[in-house]
């Protein structure tokens, strides 16, 4: 399992039903096949059909390789280890289910500690329209929004969009609209954004995603991608793109004992 521990430990105060899979979005059912262990998806399957059903109903292309896995693993008779299977399946896959069922819980263990001044200046937002693309609860755009003209929210998850709009309204921040998006397609005009700024939220299509921030920003404006390592033995796997001479990011670190921060920026140059 390479995230069910890591999540426990995140979250541990949650329980997880199999009915939590009834929250997901058909673009996170996508994501199945490459993160649900195989064999403990199946027991499910087996043990609650309607599950099936729905997620057949809500992404149809899922469907092929939900029919080979239960047809590869056998329903189970005995319900202590289908219980345990189940368990094990949903917290690999967690963090989906997290995000829509409880994005206030995701939002207050949210290891976010950047500071305003360690992305940018504060006072270069003034007057600019500001991106925070997959924001997920909105930790930029509340940063970026007391500083800037305009902040936009762009995250495909509707359960962050409820809740960033809940809380702008609570905390009464008139200037950040949240938006339903995807990082490779964001529903906003050619050379709309001074500033776009994610954190710990490209990867899912890297090359598409970079290309559809140069179309977002104006020419001039700047691209900012925020990350963590938590490991500190391995290096971000996008680095090497992401300052090769094709997408030409600048790099900056900053390291403590337990995690390395990463930073990558550019100005968008468009000829």
């Amino acid at each position: 399992m390479k995230y069910a521990k890591r999540l426990r430990e995140r979250f541990p105060s949650l329980t997880l039903i199999p009915e939590d899979l009834f929250f997901l979005e058909s673009f996170q059912i996508k994501y199945l096949p490459d993160r649900a262990p195989q064999k403990e998806f199946a027991v499910l399957l087996h043990a609650i059909p309607i599950i099936k059903q729905f997620l057949i109903s809500k992404y149809p292309p899922i469907e092929p390789f939900i029919n080979s896995i239960i047809k590869k693993y056998k329903p189970l008779n005995n319900q202590i280890l289908i219980n345990e299977y189940c368990r094990e399946l949903l917290w690999e896959i967690a963090d989906l289910i997290i995000f829509n069922k409880y994005p206030e819980v995701f939002d207050s263990h949210a290891n976010f500690n950047w500071d305003i001044n360690e992305i940018l200046p504060a006072k270069s937002l003034a007057e600019k329209i500001v991106i925070d693309a997959g924001a997920g609860s909105g930790r930029i755009a509340f940063l970026a929004a007391p500083f800037a003209k305009t902040v936009f929210a762009v995250e495909p998850v509707s359960a962050f969009r409820n809740f960033i709009r809940e809380k702008a309204k609570k905390e009464e921040v008139h200037n950040l609209f949240a938006i339903d998006g995807f990082l490779d397609s964001i529903p906003l005009p050619d050379s709309s954004a001074d500033i776009l700024i994610t954190s710990n939220a490209i990867g899912w299509n890297l090359s598409a995603e970079l290309e559809e921030i140069e179309r977002i920003v104006k020419s001039g404006g700047l691209a900012i991608h925020l990350m963590r390592n938590l490991n500190l033995k391995i290096e971000n796997p996008f680095h090497d793109i992401l300052i090769s001479a094709k997408w030409k990011y600048a790099f900056k670190e900053y390291e403590n004992s337990t995690e390395i921060k990463l930073k990558y920026s550019k100005i968008i140059n468009k000829k």
